[in-house]
């Protein structure tokens, strides 16, 4: 075997179609090793002319020995089968059962392609194994592996979730599609380690497109500097004003509560996970400084002494500020799920007024969280107000039929069971507003619903204002989804207590974070959603009132 003899291309081998034209076949190949993958292969590229073609003039070589003593910048010749290797849908054009090979150069310049997003699935399957550059602003916009050095990249800013700000359907999978061109998988270099949030900046980055064996990946060869996003520090609220806040605790479940009883069902381990999880909670709850948290993922295990409610009622006193409260509306677990919503509040602040109702009428069996009202009154005012927490049903475990399916419009299952909850809810609560002589009214909670959605178009066709839209505008985000940022996590008021409403806005300490990882802040990434916060001032009534 010698360099000068004939070789395939490249591009003929891998052709223009989704598998190789050749595949099967054996035949020689001649090209520069641009990224080695030891006990794996590596990537074998022709000079390219530095602009994109329909065909890529790369493809990976599988040989795990061979593996061992090439390195980048050598030009070789090799003679293999053609194969398409992964798992998935998604092959990879591969050599492999190398019979032969030789070196011929061992200073060969790397050769690279401009590259640019957005990018269909036809030109990224045009760019398989080369190696690429993106001259133009990426940003990250999903950290959620960060910690196993994967992360998606993305172009124009952050990725919004379809429905969040396009109506449900037609548009929304448009904007779906358009946001899977935008985006692009990435896998960090082995020595990377960096604990990057969501926005984070990225010019000039060179890498390759690779294959994991599951789908296409770009993997950047270095990682020039970052553009940091700034971390916002929360404002204390006002001496004079109440701060409310809804907050998703993640799977808060304490065991036992006598330091075992781990694992437990949905969150922590072992103890040592709990105990951190405690940490996490406590320095975000005292950066906050609220005065009444209605908390979501609350374990379901009454309010008894060793109780989930107990252990974040004496996290809550730990974290400084005095006497705390939690609202128990039963002695035992609050429906069938395991997990509940709950409502603490701060003695020296706020009273609570009349009895604490639950809402478990049939909207509510075996699917949304039953919701918690309770009347407040704030002590140095005496004014009164009534807050509610809400956890709707979720978008998992669709059924394959029915009404609750999902219906292919961007909205997701169990869509009607989230909207029946609203319909069963918002004449309930009012009903207690006015036996309770307070027409000021505020809904909080995770609605597992995006912005553009039926179950908050409902919400807002009773009447009630969207706090953080009206008051901070948009866009909006409290939870990442594959990528693309929206929000479930809302506060709903009355137009009585909107006069009373200073400040409501989505502190995005959690959500664009990585987690498993050690970060720059105690208060980040206590749970998966941000806190939405609201501080309200009762010093002059409503004339509504």
């Amino acid at each position: 075997m010698r360099c000068q003899d004939d070789s395939t291309s490249i591009r003929e081998v891998q052709g223009e179609d989704w598998y190789s034209p050749l595949q099967g076949e054996r035949l020689s190949i001649r090209g520069i090793v641009t990224r080695v993958e030891s006990g794996h292969g590596f990537y074998l590229e022709e000079p390219s002319p530095g602009t994109a073609s329909r065909s890529s003039s790369a493809m990976f070589v599988s040989d795990e020995a061979l593996s061992t003593t090439v390195s980048a910048g050598q030009e070789l010749r090799i003679s293999g089968q053609v194969t398409e290797s992964g798992k998935a849908r998604d092959k990879m054009t591969s050599l492999s059962d190398i019979s032969a090979h030789e070196l011929c150069n061992e200073h060969a310049k790397l050769p690279f392609t401009q590259a640019a997003l957005p990018m269909n699935a036809r030109d990224r399957e045009a760019l398989e194994g080369m190696r690429v550059n993106f001259a133009q602003p990426l940003a990250i916009s999903d950290v959620y592996n960060l910690h196993k050095g994967e992360l998606t990249l993305s172009s124009g800013g952050m990725l919004r979730v379809p429905t969040e700000i396009r109506d449900p359907g037609a548009e929304a999978m448009e904007q779906g599609e358009e946001n899977q061109r935008r985006s692009l998988k990435a896998i960090l270099p082995p020595d990377e380690e960096s604990a990057w949030p969501v926005g984070t900046g990225f010019q000039n980055l060179t890498g390759l497109m690779g294959h994991d064996g599951t789908g296409q990946r770009f993997m950047p060869s270095t990682m020039p500097v970052p553009s940091l996003p700034a971390t916002r520090i929360i404002a204390s609220p006002a001496t004079d004003h109440i701060r409310v806040v809804s907050i998703n605790l993640l799977n808060f479940f304490n065991g036992d509560g006598l330091g075992g009883g781990f694992p437990t069902v949905r969150g922590a381990r072992t103890p040592s996970e709990f105990q951190a999880q405690k940490s996490r909670i406590q320095a975000t709850l005292g950066a906050i400084q609220a005065d009444l948290f209605g908390v979501q993922e609350l374990e379901n295990d009454g309010f008894g002494p060793n109780s989930a409610a107990q252990e974040l009622r004496e996290i809550l006193e730990e974290a400084g500020g005095g006497r705390w409260s939690f609202i128990s509306p039963s002695k035992n677990r609050i429906g069938g799920d395991v997990i509940t919503v709950g409502i603490f509040y701060r003695e020296s602040s706020l009273e609570a007024i009349g009895s604490a109702h639950l809402l478990g009428s049939s909207e509510f069996q075996g699917l949304s969280r039953y919701p918690l009202a309770q009347v407040f009154r704030d002590k140095r005012t005496g004014e009164d107000f009534l807050v509610v927490v809400n956890h709707l049903k979720s978008k998992y475990g669709c059924p394959e039929t029915g009404k609750n399916s999902d219906q292919q419009d961007g909205q997701g299952c169990w869509n009607q069971a989230r909207v029946a909850a609203v319909q069963a809810q918002v004449p309930w609560i009012e009903e207690i507003a006015a036996q309770s002589g307070t027409r000021r009214i505020l809904i909080l909670g995770d609605m597992n619903a995006w912005r553009q959605e039926d179950p908050i178009r409902q919400f807002e066709a009773y009447g009630l204002i969207d706090l953080v839209e009206k008051l901070s505008g948009l866009p909006q985000h409290s939870f990442l989804y594959w990528g693309q940022s929206g929000t479930l996590d809302y506060a709903f008021a009355s137009p009585a207590l909107l006069a009373n409403t200073r400040r409501a806005e989505i502190w995005n300490i959690n959500a664009d974070w990585p987690a498993k990882m050690a970060l720059p802040q105690p208060w980040l990434r206590m749970s998966d959603h941000d806190p939405v916060i609201v501080d309200f001032d009762f010093s002059q009534s409503s004339a509504s009132d």
